[in-house]
């Protein structure tokens, strides 16, 4: 995944794709009381999927603040008055 551009949209697409699965199989176990081994499994998978996409997209943000911080650092930190020091 790429840190701007289209790596967003990809990423945000794909965890929309996978919360959009997930609620189905909830809907799913709700109608039918319970789901198969596979419904199970399948649910597990996009689960950890949702999760990494989660995680990659905290990433993704990070390393833009990071960035943007290193850019701008020196203008921010003189901007932010220190409390004194007793």
């Amino acid at each position: 995944m790429s840190a701007g551009g289209s790596g967003d949209g990809d990423l945000d697409r794909r965890a929309t794709r996978l919360a959009m699965e997930r609620a189905a199989l909830f809907d799913k176990a709700g109608a039918s009381f319970g789901l198969s081994e596979a419904d199970q499994r399948r649910l597990h998978v996009v689960e950890r999927e949702l999760d990494e996409c989660f995680l990659a997209r905290r990433r993704q943000r990070a390393a833009n603040d990071a960035r943007r911080f290193e850019r701008d650092g020196v203008g921010i930190r003189r901007a932010i008055p220190r409390p004194p020091v007793k």
